[in-house]
C-alpha cells in the first residue's frame, strides 16, 4: 500500500483545517511541485483521507498504538465514535442494551495498514485494542461531562 497525499480545493477542506506539509511514503514529482497538501489518502478510497497535520502528528507517535488512535479522530468524527465500535458487536457488560454500530470497515482497514506500514512489528489485535478503548475514553468522558 502507497500512502497517496494531494492538494484539494479550500471549499473541500475541513473547517479550521490548518494546512502542512505532509510525510508520504512515495511523492510524486506533481506533489513536490504543488503546494502544502491539505489531506492524505490513506490507501486506494478516496472516503479515508485525513488532513495533513492529523498525518504528521500520527506519524510522529513512537509508537503504533499512539499513531492508531490519531488516525482514528481523523478518520472518524467523536459522534461516529461515540455510537460505534469496532464489530458493532453485543454490549459485553449489558447483552440486552442497544447495539452499537461498526465503524466502516473501509477505513478501519485504512488505518490498520497505514499504522503497519509505518510500525512493522505492530500487531493488529494491539491496535485494535488500543482502537477500542480510545472509544471506551471517549464515551467515558461525554458520560462525565453530561453529569
Amino acid at each position: 500500500m502507497t500512502l497517496i497525499s494531494d492538494k484539494i480545493t479550500e471549499s473541500s477542506s475541513y473547517e479550521g483545517e490548518s494546512q502542512y506539509e505532509a510525510s508520504v511514503a512515495q511523492p510524486s514529482p506533481a506533489q513536490l511541485a504543488s503546494p502544502k497538501p491539505a489531506s492524505v489518502q490513506l490507501g486506494n478510497d478516496d472516503s479515508t483521507r485525513v488532513s495533513a497535520h492529523c498525518w504528521g502528528t500520527a506519524k510522529a507517535q513512537p509508537a503504533a498504538k499512539g499513531m492508531a488512535r490519531t488516525l482514528l479522530l481523523g478518520l472518524f468524527s467523536v459522534d461516529v465514535l461515540l455510537k460505534s465500535n469496532l464489530t458493532g458487536g453485543v454490549h459485553k457488560v449489558n447483552p440486552s442494551a442497544e447495539r452499537r454500530q461498526p465503524l466502516d470497515p473501509k477505513k478501519l482497514k485504512a488505518l490498520l495498514k497505514a499504522v503497519v506500514q509505518q510500525h512493522p512489528g505492530a500487531k493488529i489485535s494491539d491496535i485494535r485494542t488500543a482502537i477500542n478503548k480510545r472509544i471506551c475514553e471517549l464515551r467515558h468522558k461525554k458520560k462525565s461531562m453530561d453529569s
